[in-house]
């Protein structure tokens, strides 16, 4: 069964400070940002930031919150629309657990044509929300994907095309970007937007990185369905098993501490994930074999179907007033 999209959910990283960038980010919770809800992520800028300048980031993640445990393929994440006040937004991909003071991507933008461009073309001038900034962030670079489109990112009247950069100069008043490949359509200066697009080829829940240690004891991980991290309950965590006796064991997370859910390898394993209600992982029973001893010992990672995001907003100096500014960061992907 496909992904449906009220499954593909933002959510909020567990820290948040402006002043201590080490306690900014962090993890994912599992609180829900609704779209449209005023201060969901940024908060309000004030007058002294008008004034002066500002610069804040929050850290959100975007989250497969599927049953079906399938993966989004081929993700693409973009930005959608210009802020419709004085200052505007780029986006950083995250890792599953840092924090500001150790961002180290690359950030991503938008922008709209300053010279309307007609089907053939292989080169485009394209109005950054701030050149000035953007000659600076670096968010159009060679070897990009862009998003050249006229109609909205959820479909409908218009066009829509996927070409990648073969050049970019930044101008005082322009980008210029040369395309690898020319478009395919025309596209006028009204509705039409050029955006940066960051690829990620699967967003799901897995596991990684399993050590076994014992003896005689061995652990099937090559059979498909024998170690699921779930897409719903899943969470960026090193996990340790340890055997008490020759078919018990006890459960601890690097992070969440030993669950009081003991397990057995003579019946499936389903930890609960408290936030959701659902399980952390499953082992099964069938995955289990030779002879375990007190002692034993297996680990691995599991990571969450969520991809980490964090958004820069900047706020230059002198911006004007404007009730009701947003962002907006759309995701395309495939399931089967």
């Amino acid at each position: 069964m496909p992904i449906l999209d009220n499954e593909i959910i933002w959510r909020p990283a567990a820290l948040l400070s402006d002043t201590t960038p080490a306690q900014n980010g962090g993890r994912m919770t599992y609180s829900q940002l609704i779209s449209g809800v005023k201060n969901n992520l940024f908060p309000d800028v004030s007058q002294a930031e008008r004034l002066a300048g500002a610069v804040k980031w929050r850290k959100a993640f975007v989250h497969i919150n599927s049953a079906q445990d399938v993966a989004l393929l081929n993700a693409r994440l973009f930005l959608d629309a210009l802020t419709p006040a004085g200052d505007f937004v780029t986006f950083v991909p995250g890792t599953q657990t840092d924090t500001e003071d150790l961002i180290t991507g690359r950030a991503y933008g938008i922008g709209t044509l300053h010279a309307a461009v007609t089907a053939g073309t292989n080169q485009i001038q394209v109005v950054c929300e701030h050149n000035a900034q953007y000659a600076i962030l670096q968010p159009f670079r060679i070897g990009d994907l862009v998003r050249v489109a006229d109609r909205a990112s959820t479909g409908g009247v218009g066009n829509e095309e996927w070409v990648t950069l073969s050049g970019v100069a930044y101008g005082a008043d322009f980008a210029t970007l040369d395309l690898a490949t020319p478009l395919l359509n025309n596209y006028g200066l009204a509705n039409t937007l050029v955006s940066t697009v960051f690829e990620q080829a699967s967003v799901g829940g897995h596991f990684a990185n399993m050590v076994l240690t014992s003896a005689s004891g061995l652990f099937d991980q090559s059979t498909v369905g024998n170690l699921v991290a779930h897409n719903k309950g899943a969470i960026d965590q090193h996990w340790t098993l340890n055997f008490t006796s020759s078919t018990n064991f006890n459960v601890a997370g690097v992070s969440v501490g030993g669950l009081s859910q003991a397990g057995s390898i003579s019946a499936d394993y389903t930890p609960t994930n408290p936030a959701t209600g659902t399980p952390y992982f499953t082992i099964k029973s069938t995955a289990w074999s030779g002879a375990f001893q007190a002692g034993d010992q297996i680990s691995f990672d599991t990571v969450p179907a969520a991809i980490g995001i964090w958004y820069r907003r900047q706020v230059p100096a002198g911006t004007f007033s404007l009730a009701n500014n947003f962002a907006s960061l759309a995701i395309h992907g495939e399931s089967a």
